[in-house]
């Protein structure tokens, strides 16, 4: 219901709210992104990661390469840093991506845009016909199985690095080889705020979930074309779900304010804010009583 005076209704006035609360970062804050080497690894540089909450790229790959990526962490429910919000890789950091899935043992990545490859958008990972891709001097990833279902694609990669470093060679460090999966929805066009089915989204969060069982928690990488649209409603939407599984409970308000912490700018608008509670909606009625 409306508010008589302020002529809100109960969404937009937490979320006002939230907007009033968050954090401003400063330059300062994310001077990693703003050095000259790396500004052109940003697709904007009005959303940069602050230094204190970027995941560090330590795989050494030639020496003009830096330990950044245009990623940040995001906190989960009980677990810190248990998503890693990045943007689509530029063709500069391909490698770069790969080296982030690698050094921060991501064996999850949610796509949740499917743009038509172009310069862009350039494809970063291996399709069915070439199977297997090197990208830069270290990294070279290889399909191991996909799987398409309606309004998802799934992919699972082994990543195999190759140790270029003189003191890592000299130590004797051995690369062992490392698995991913890629889930990306194909039903959430460019241009769309919300996906065309609700249903699919949170699907995919639930096959990602049964996935991390089987194979290991470590962070969630989150990926949109800017890494910012989309990727805050995907972590608050889990986040508040798994309030309701643990505790029988939900925040929404809390949770949209817990992954918006280290970058302000996600959960963009009224209408994301909206949808994380709609997530969650469809998935209490749908989903809950099957667990």
């Amino acid at each position: 219901m409306k508010n008589p005076v302020t002529r809100m209704n109960e969404y937009q006035r937490e979320y006002q709210k939230i907007c009033k609360n968050s954090s401003k970062l400063s330059i300062g804050d994310c001077a990693g992104g703003h050095r000259p080497e790396n500004r052109d690894k940003n697709r904007d540089v009005s959303i940069v990661p602050p230094d204190n909450f970027r995941p560090y790229l330590t795989s050494f790959q030639s020496n003009d390469n830096t330990d950044y990526i245009n990623a940040v962490f995001v906190d989960g429910y009980t677990r810190s840093k248990e998503y890693i919000n990045t943007e689509w890789p530029l063709h500069r950091t391909i490698q770069d991506f790969w080296s982030l899935v690698y050094d921060h043992d991501c064996n999850t990545v949610v796509v949740l845009c499917n743009p038509p490859p172009s310069n862009t958008y350039p494809p970063f990972w291996p399709t069915e016909r070439d199977k297997k891709k090197k990208y830069g001097p270290v990294f070279t990833v290889e399909l191991v199985s996909s799987n398409h279902y309606p309004n998802i694609k799934t992919w699972i990669f082994k990543v195999l690095k190759r140790v270029v470093s003189l003191t890592e060679l000299m130590a004797g460090v051995k690369a062992e080889p490392k698995t991913t999966q890629i889930f990306q929805i194909t039903c959430w066009p460019l241009g769309h705020k919300v996906p065309t089915s609700t249903n699919a989204l949170v699907e995919l969060m639930n096959m990602v979930e049964r996935w991390r069982q089987r194979s290991a928690y470590g962070p969630v990488i989150v990926l949109s074309t800017n890494g910012k649209s989309r990727v805050g409603v995907y972590c608050a939407a889990c986040v508040a779900i798994e309030q309701v599984i643990q505790h029988g409970e939900v925040d929404v308000f809390q949770a949209v304010k817990t992954v918006r912490r280290h970058r302000p700018q996600l959960v963009e608008n009224m209408t994301e804010y909206k949808y994380c509670y709609d997530l969650v909606l469809h998935y209490v009625l749908h989903y809950l009583n099957s667990l």
